[in-house]
């Protein structure tokens, strides 16, 4: 789940696991991106995606089998990510909050 929450500028997600390539994505402010799957038999699951705007980019995990991943950057399997000018938050459920994840590598 991405949410762009970016000031007036279009969010580009390219989202993929090893099996599934969602395609590229590009959301208005204010708008999201979801989807669905099941883990894989053998809990190695792991979806990543590419997000860019106009200041910046970065590639990272958003949905990891791992229960360190889980447990900072989701609730009970399912991850809320928010775009925003300074970086990319996670919702966490321990802190009932969005806290900052990961910092925009420049263009």
């Amino acid at each position: 789940h991405i949410i762009n929450n970016l000031n007036n500028s279009t969010l580009e997600a390219h989202c993929k696991s090893k099996d599934d390539d969602l395609g590229l994505r590009r959301l208005a402010a204010q708008t999201e991106f979801n989807w669905t799957f099941r883990v894989n038999f053998w809990s190695t699951t792991l979806f990543f995606c590419d997000l860019r705007w106009a200041s910046g980019h970065k590639a990272c995990d958003v949905y990891c089998t791992d229960d360190q991943f889980l447990n900072k950057y989701c609730a009970y399997d399912f991850c809320r990510w928010s775009a925003r000018d300074d970086g990319i938050y996670a919702f966490s459920e321990k802190k009932k909050r969005y806290v900052l994840a990961h910092k925009w590598d420049p263009k």
